[in-house]
């Protein structure tokens, strides 16, 4: 079995499909840990403003079968694949990290360069894995927020049980 966490991010609908994301998680991988819930300002255009999280979990599949599992669930949020890079999203699911793995083809890139970029993607992984060691860097997420200069968007916290 392979440690996953995956970057879970939407500005339409957000509790909802959120929610929903995590429901469909559940039913695929069981046993899931989820971060706090973030509100975080849209980066690159004018938008609402995001809720983002970390979600971990285990599973048995190759990370290429994973990232189109993950993808499917993207598009059955109304995701389209056709959308400019800073726009609005129904649903944004992304591979942070696949165990240490290192990995680069067209379409994935392991691990995920914005773990060392944004405070939305770090400070929910620092808060359910701060121990784990980035594969490429080989420091922990912890250190990476010490660290390094990461630039901030987080709003605030909000407090809501995804896990209900």
């Amino acid at each position: 079995m392979s440690l996953v966490y995956i970057g879970i991010g939407s500005n339409v609908d957000r509790e909802k499909n959120i929610r929903s994301c995590i429901r469909c998680l559940h039913e695929k991988y069981s046993v899931i840990s989820l971060s706090p819930l973030y509100e975080t300002s849209s980066m690159g255009f004018d938008g609402p403003n995001f809720y983002n999280l970390v979600c971990c979990f285990e599973t048995s599949q190759d990370v290429v079968v994973l990232k189109t599992e993950l993808s499917v669930i993207e598009k059955n949020h109304g995701r389209s694949m056709n959308e400019t890079k800073f726009s609005s999203r129904t649903l944004d699911i992304d591979i942070l990290y696949y165990d240490d793995l290192i990995y680069e083809d067209d379409n994935l890139k392991l691990p995920r360069k914005e773990i060392i970029q944004y405070d939305f993607v770090l400070q929910p992984l620092v808060d359910i894995a701060p121990e784990f060691i980035h594969p490429q860097i080989k420091k922990t997420n912890k250190e990476i927020m010490d660290e390094f200069n990461i630039e901030k968007n987080i709003i605030k916290e909000i407090p809501i049980n995804l896990d209900e």
